[in-house]
C-alpha cells in the first residue's frame, strides 16, 4: 500500500513537473513571438512619414506596443486600445496617428461606419494624415460620392507622388464613367510610378469604353512591355472596341 502511494506520489510530482517546463517553453515561445512583433512595429513607425521626430517615435511606439493588433490581430480590442490611447495623448499627430489605426482595426474588423468616423475625426485634427484621408476615400468610393474624391485630394495635397492614390482617384472617376479624367488620373499614376503596371492596363480598358483606339493602344502596349497584366482584360478590351 505504502508504495503504490509513493509511486502515486512521483507520478503527480512528475506530472507537475513536465507542466512547468512546458509553461516555461510555451513562455517563451510567446516571449519570442512579442520581439518579433515589436520588430514589425519599429519597421512599421519608423516608414510612416509623420514619425520625424525622435520622442514621437518613440511614444507612439509605445502606443503600438500596447495594442494586441500585430500579435493577435484581434481587431476590436485594439481599436479601443487606440482609441483609449488617442484620448490620453496631447499630440496632434499622435492623436490623429492612433485614430488612424483605430479606424483600420475598426475596418478589418468589419465595422466600417466606425472606422470612418475615426478616420473623419484623425484628419479634423490633423488635416495632413494621408493614411485616414485615402482610407477614407476609399470608404465614400463605394457609394461614387464626391466625397471620395475630396479625400483622395486632400491627401495628395500632403503627398502629390502617391501613385496609389491617383489610380483610386481614377478608379472613382471610372465607377461614375468620368472616362476621360479617370484616364487623365492614370496617366498621372503612370508618371508618378513608371513602373506601376496596374493604371496602364486599366487606362487601356478606359480608352476602350469610349472608343478610342489611338488609347486603348497606347496603354496596351505599355503594360505588356512591363508585364503581362490582366491580359484576358485587355483583350476583352480590344474587341469590344474595336466592334464600336
Amino acid at each position: 500500500m505504502a508504495i503504490e502511494l509513493l509511486l502515486i506520489i512521483i507520478a503527480v510530482a512528475l506530472l507537475f513537473i513536465t507542466n512547468v517546463i512546458l509553461l516555461c517553453i510555451n513562455t517563451a515561445d510567446k516571449q519570442k513571438e512579442k520581439r518579433n512583433a515589436v520588430n514589425r512595429l519599429m519597421d512599421n513607425a519608423r516608414l510612416n512619414a509623420d514619425l520625424k521626430s525622435k520622442n514621437r517615435f518613440k511614444r507612439v511606439l509605445g502606443s503600438l506596443l500596447k495594442t494586441e493588433y500585430v500579435k493577435t490581430r484581434i481587431f476590436r480590442k485594439s481599436a479601443l486600445t487606440f482609441m483609449k490611447i488617442a484620448q490620453k495623448t496631447t499630440d496632434p499627430l499622435d492623436k490623429s496617428y492612433c485614430l488612424g489605426w483605430a479606424g483600420r482595426c475598426y475596418e478589418d474588423y468589419g465595422e466600417r461606419v466606425l472606422a470612418a468616423v475615426c478616420y473623419s475625426a484623425a484628419i479634423e485634427i490633423s488635416p495632413s494624415d494621408v493614411f485616414a484621408s485615402g482610407r477614407l476615400g476609399d470608404y465614400y468610393r463605394e457609394s461614387e460620392s464626391r466625397e471620395s474624391e475630396t479625400h483622395y485630394k486632400r491627401a495628395l495635397e500632403y503627398d502629390p507622388l502617391s501613385s496609389i492614390t491617383y489610380f483610386k482617384l481614377a478608379k472613382f472617376h471610372s465607377a461614375r464613367g468620368e472616362s476621360d479624367e479617370a484616364i487623365a488620373q492614370y496617366q498621372t499614376a503612370i508618371d508618378t510610378n513608371n513602373g506601376y503596371v496596374a493604371p496602364m492596363a486599366e487606362a487601356a480598358i478606359e480608352s476602350a469604353k469610349i472608343g478610342d483606339i489611338a488609347g486603348l493602344m497606347k496603354y496596351y502596349l505599355l503594360a505588356m512591355a512591363n508585364d503581362v497584366y490582366e491580359f484576358e482584360k485587355l483583350e476583352e478590351a480590344i474587341e469590344e472596341c474595336m466592334s464600336l
